[in-house]
């Protein structure tokens, strides 16, 4: 999985936590392949070192910018940018070792 492929989903990722209650009524309607493009994240996610999986929640469960994610998190945003890099490399490892197994 490259690391744009990775960006594409945590967009959908992100757009689906922003309309999470109207999104899981309706698939429970239609059911949707998003919703396990979540729970694959969540997996990735919940092995990660705490300081990543914050990153996440902020920026792609919360919807924050880099900026407001920095403030909310106490860093600078420059930490928060080095850390999303870290972040994507993460999950594109972490998801490609998953779907090899």
């Amino acid at each position: 999985m490259t690391t744009e492929e990775i960006k594409k989903d945590l967009k959908t990722i992100r757009g689906y936590y922003a309309e999470r209650p109207v999104l899981e009524s309706e698939f429970q309607i239609v059911p949707h392949k998003t919703t396990t493009l979540v729970q694959a994240y969540a997996e990735a996610i919940y092995d990660a070192p705490l300081d990543l999986y914050r990153v996440y929640f902020a920026l792609y469960v919360k919807g924050l910018t880099q900026e407001a994610a920095a403030e909310e998190l106490n860093y600078c945003t420059e930490y928060i940018r080095m850390k999303n890099k870290k972040l994507l490399e993460y999950l594109r490892e972490n998801i490609t070792r998953r779907n090899a197994a």
